[in-house]
């Protein structure tokens, strides 16, 4: 399914399989982070512009149809992210005491990225909490931007976003003395999620508004991968740097990078659509929330059993994939899906399925 089939009739309203193939690269490349402290802390932010993408349209479609908008959008939500969610809290406790019951208000209202910024968590594995903090934040006010605004104007406030943000962490990073803060904090990472909107509205306006760009973005990609590489080599403590420069500059060649990565996959062809839609990256990209939630925690478990890097990444993987598809089989699938859904076709399930929440890595990303 090309971009094109986004601007169907009902918008949005196909499932855009070669985007759970680009989750699949995502969740992989923060567990490599993770596992063995591969510099591939970016893929946080491609799950950003994925969640702007997919939130935002799915918003619109709700909005020109004129139905039930907020109940059906929250109740959504609430069915993917919550029950997953509790699940990692009752494992983590069971393996790792109730220590985040000391700041369990974080815990409890989504804002653990707070928490993180102001050294009040739970065990170091919970940290994975933050980007669904940033996430369940951006929940509270954007549908009511999509709401209220026109496409148009939409636009222009997504836009206006992208180049802000950047000034915004350049002026504030004096505020901190890390830049973990404007790592977490959801008004610094607003440029990834106001990109990923940007796209949707673009797409939806013209079913060949991205067409043009499937070039220069693969040049922008190729670009921007040169230049974290060329940092990382010659200057690898620049994110660690706090400085304006750094956290300016970083995180918006990051941006160029993902926004680069969902454009190319929007308008795959060839060889590049068929590895993103292999049944293995798709169901790795379906089930990738829980796999983001519950990596760090296997992590941590494993880890104290003292095999070498690679054979306890290898033990990780396997338990959090054995994990991540008990859950999705066991309960997620029916909640998000229903029973009745889960016979449809591929291609007539609705673009709502690609809304499963595609939280993000650690505090240690």
């Amino acid at each position: 399914m090309t971009v094109n089939s986004l601007a169907s009739t009902p918008q949005h309203s196909h499932r855009i399989v070669q985007l759970d193939g680009l989750r699949a690269f995502a969740v992989l490349a923060v567990f490599a982070q993770h596992a063995l402290k591969a510099p591939l802390w970016m893929g946080v932010d491609l799950f950003f512009v994925l969640s702007g993408f997919l939130i935002t349209g799915i918003l619109l479609e709700r909005k020109a149809r004129g139905q039930s908008y907020f109940s059906y959008f929250y109740a959504r939500r609430v069915r993917r992210i919550l029950p997953p969610y509790i699940l990692l809290m009752i494992v983590s406790s069971l393996l790792f005491g109730f220590g985040w019951a000391h700041y369990w208000p974080w815990y409890a209202f989504f804002a653990t990225n707070i928490g993180d910024a102001l050294g009040q968590s739970g065990h170091d594995s919970l940290n994975i909490l933050w980007s669904l903090a940033v996430e369940e934040q951006f929940y509270i006010f954007w549908p009511f931007v999509v709401l209220l605004l026109p496409q148009r104007t939409l636009a222009v406030v997504a836009g206006a976003l992208v180049l802000i943000v950047p000034v915004l962490r350049a002026i504030a990073t004096p505020w901190f003395d890390s830049f973990w803060p404007i790592y977490y904090l959801t008004p610094f990472r607003m440029d990834l999620l106001a990109m990923g909107a940007l796209l949707a509205v673009l797409v939806r306006r013209d079913r060949n508004a991205l067409e043009p760009f499937k070039v220069p973005a693969a040049i922008l990609f190729f670009a921007a991968l040169a230049v974290l590489a060329w940092l990382h080599l010659h200057y690898p403590r620049f994110r660690a740097a706090n400085t304006p420069l750094s956290n300016a500059m970083l995180y918006s060649v990051s941006l160029v990078l993902c926004t680069s990565t969902v454009v190319f996959a929007l308008q795959s062809k060839g060889f590049v659509k068929r590895l993103l839609c292999n049944p293995v990256l798709v169901y790795i990209g379906t089930i990738s929330y829980t796999i983001y939630l519950i990596h760090l925690t296997i992590l941590y478990a494993v880890w104290p059993l003292h095999y070498s890097r690679p054979v306890s990444a290898a033990i990780a993987l396997a338990l959090t994939l054995a994990y991540a598809s008990a859950s999705w089989f066991l309960f997620e699938k029916r909640l998000t899906r229903g029973p009745s859904r889960q016979r449809l076709p591929a291609r007539t399930r609705t673009h709502d399925d690609m809304s499963a929440k595609v939280s993000t890595p650690t505090s240690q990303s």
